[in-house]
């Protein structure tokens, strides 16, 4: 029998991206798989809606899709699907196509996320796998198949997190990512291949020193191993961390390029991987992340003051006066 495998959707104010991503997830070829929605989202609305979605109250329209052919025709509604909360979830298997959560509160991504990685720990099989997506996404539907064949080469049996190729929502012809890259002495990632054209075929010169946190496809055995995400990281740098202490416990990382998932780039947040269109809550929340993985997976020595700096001078040289003088004091404070 195929591997089971858990798909968790993390849903914060952003239900109509979930509804989209939900149309797609269900179109997967790979059809062995259950859906976790854990809604952290402050008021009951955003809840409500994704049941309203469910028993066919709610339908996504045409022109709220930039891909048709992966989001329609839309599923046939009511899906098999249930809810819970969070203080009941780990009380009993639950066997729906999908099963919404509702969260006590919202603890950030590693948080939320968690609460799917304790169920999956307590319910799944040793063989199963864990897809870690974000919600404001549209996958290809052989992105999972794809990603079940390349973990499945006895090559590939050292990876402990998987990622996809992140290719630019609104720019399908674009990449956003395949992965990224850590600069160690700067404490500064980067993205690889981000612009590149989506043909972009897979060579031994490539390699990602981390998972881009928009798509990570693990086995259980390495979340057994490894541990959960850890969640003194509100939003940013879990998946920096995660990567090493996987390293840490001899696992690797990589990529998988025929698992194609398209993404709009932190639609709940304000957050982007363009500099310009960040909001004011994501560039705090970078580098309040940063700080705390620097300090855990390093030390607060010159590098980080001084690569520190560089970026505060950036953000003022930009007009980002009040944003400057907030980075100077996160990074200044102990």
């Amino acid at each position: 029998m195929a591997n089971k495998v858990y798909i968790v959707l993390l849903n914060y104010n952003g239900f109509l991206d979930t509804m989209e991503c939900l149309e797609s997830v269900l179109k997967l070829h790979y059809e062995n798989f259950q859906i976790i929605v854990i809604d952290n989202s402050e008021t009951l609305v955003p809840f409500e809606n994704l049941i309203n979605w469910a028993l066919g109250n709610f339908t996504v329209k045409v022109k709220e899709t930039a891909f048709e052919n992966l989001v329609f025709p839309l599923e046939q509604k009511p899906v098999d699907f249930c809810t819970t909360s969070e203080n009941e979830f780990l009380e009993k298997e639950l066997n729906h196509k999908i099963v919404f959560v509702k969260a006590n509160q919202n603890n950030g991504f590693a948080a939320g996320n968690n609460i799917a990685l304790r169920y999956v720990l307590k319910f799944g099989t040793p063989d199963s796998y864990i897809w870690l997506l974000n919600n404001d996404t549209v996958v290809d539907k052989e992105a999972l198949s794809a990603q079940i064949l390349y973990l499945s080469k006895p090559k590939n049996k050292g990876i402990g997190i998987l990622g996809s190729k992140l290719v630019y929502y609104h720019k399908p012809d674009k990449i956003q990512a395949i992965g990224g890259n850590f600069n160690e002495r700067h404490y500064i990632p980067s993205h690889i291949c981000e612009g590149e054209s989506i043909v972009l075929q897979k060579n031994n010169s490539i390699k990602i020193d981390y998972v881009i946190g928009a798509s990570m496809f693990v086995p259980l055995q390495f979340i057994k191993d490894v541990g959960m995400l850890c969640e003194d990281f509100f939003l940013y740098y879990e998946e920096l961390d995660w990567t090493y202490r996987a390293k840490d416990k001899g696992w690797d990382v990589d990529c998988c390029l025929e698992s194609i998932v398209y993404h709009k780039e932190g639609a709940s947040i304000g957050s982007s991987y363009d500099s310009q269109k960040k909001s004011y809550f994501s560039e705090i929340t970078i580098f309040k992340s940063r700080k705390l993985f620097v300090k855990k997976h390093f030390k607060l020595g010159f590098n980080f003051y001084f690569s520190s700096l560089a970026l505060i001078l950036n953000r003022i040289r930009k007009g980002k006066i009040r944003l400057g003088l907030e980075l100077l004091k996160i990074t200044v404070q102990k």
